[in-house]
């Protein structure tokens, strides 16, 4: 009587773990007709100087230039953001991913790459926001450039305003499939304009 319980017990577990398995890869299956888009980006911070609402240089204050021109001296000019991406689901079954690697190129250089380590999933039919945290130094990737190009550069990320910007982030999902992962066969495009006003 005990080992059939024990038969029983197993072979429930065996299936639950199986249709825990099924719904991963329909998960994933799912994300494939998922659409992304860059919604914006926001907190943009320049050496700490929030330049969110900046068009041009000379709106900086004062001490706001002091702090940005001795983090640009120092070639320590650190750029962070909210890279905000738009997964909209058009399936009938929610979608999701487990890790989102991702590669971001700022006017077709490339910038950074790394990855987002928390599960996401898009809805049915739904709308999800993925925020992206990206942090690096801007004068260590942009080595040889005037300062103004430097400056620019950041004040062109702010969304619809400053001067132009062609961002471009490469996505590429992955999924965990009982102890595996399972990566997305190719990278994702998704690129945006940001236009001075």
């Amino acid at each position: 009587m005990k080992r059939k319980g024990i038969y029983l017990l197993s072979i429930a577990l065996f299936v639950m773990s199986s249709c825990d398995l099924l719904q991963q890869a329909e998960g994933a299956r799912m994300l494939s007709n998922c659409e992304f888009k860059i919604q914006n980006l926001s907190d943009v911070r320049l050496a700490g100087v929030d330049v969110s609402g900046i068009s041009n240089v000379s709106e900086i204050n004062t001490l706001d230039v002091l702090a940005i021109t001795n983090a640009l001296l120092s070639s320590n000019l650190p750029l962070t953001f909210n890279l905000n991406l738009l997964v909209k689901n058009p399936n009938q079954q929610p979608a999701s991913m487990n890790r989102l690697d991702w590669i971001l190129f700022i006017d077709d250089m490339q910038m950074l790459d790394g990855s987002v380590n928390e599960r996401f999933v898009a809805e049915p039919q739904g709308v999800g926001l993925l925020p992206v945290k990206i942090n690096f130094n801007l004068s260590e990737v942009l080595k040889g450039e005037t300062k103004d190009k430097i400056i620019n550069t950041a004040i062109g990320l702010v969304d619809g305003s400053g001067q132009s910007a062609r961002v471009m982030i490469k996505l590429k999902p992955s999924i965990m499939v009982g102890q595996h992962t399972l990566m997305y066969p190719k990278w994702l495009e998704v690129k945006h304009e940001f236009t001075a006003k």
